[in-house]
């Protein structure tokens, strides 16, 4: 069993990636979701935002206003990866498996976690499939920027990563890809 972290730029389609090994039946982690969990569960939530200083009832539009600013997003890091890290370790399997381990992993070389893994896919799109993503989701260009902008470039990452994905076609064609980097996992 290995574990495989998935990393790219936001919107490049991390998520099909792990939606496409977990329908194969291999056990994966979503960030996004770890981080939903830490926002609906007033146990993680409520000290969390308390050490951010975070009053407003629309605590998450606060918090992408306030991630622009340096001091503020190393101090929400701090503080809310170890939650992460701990909602993680509950839901790994301890039993072994056959099936590998995926994790999305966004800013795996950003945050210099790379040595936890066995093998890194990364998964690349342009800017403009990118942010055409993210706004038919709701989010917006300023969002869309400011989480973009603490990314480092895929050119850096490509070197370093064991596989890489281009999703800039169809979903069919990514699930092609996807298919062929199955084969070589």
């Amino acid at each position: 069993m290995a574990k495989i972290a998935i990393t790219g730029r936001i919107g490049s389609g991390k998520s099909l990636v792990l939606d496409y090994f977990r329908q194969r039946g291999h056990f994966v982690i979503s960030s996004d979701f770890l981080i939903k969990e830490i926002y609906e569960n007033s146990n993680y939530r409520d000290p969390l935002l308390k050490l951010l200083e975070i009053k407003s009832k629309d605590f998450k539009k606060e918090i992408i206003e306030k991630l622009k600013i340096p001091n503020f997003n190393y101090k929400l890091k701090r503080h809310i990866y170890p939650l992460m890290n701990k909602l993680r370790k509950r839901k790994i399997p301890y039993h072994d498996s056959k099936k590998n381990m995926f994790f999305e992993v966004p800013l795996l070389f950003e945050e210099k976690l790379e040595h936890k893994y066995d093998l890194i896919i990364l998964v690349k799109s342009n800017y403009n499939n990118r942010l055409k993503r993210l706004l038919s989701k709701g989010m917006t260009k300023d969002y869309f920027k400011t989480m973009n902008d603490y990314q480092g470039s895929d050119e850096s990452k490509e070197k370093k990563c064991d596989i890489t994905v281009i999703n800039n076609g169809s979903r069919n064609d990514f699930y092609e890809r996807l298919h062929y980097c199955n084969k070589k996992i």
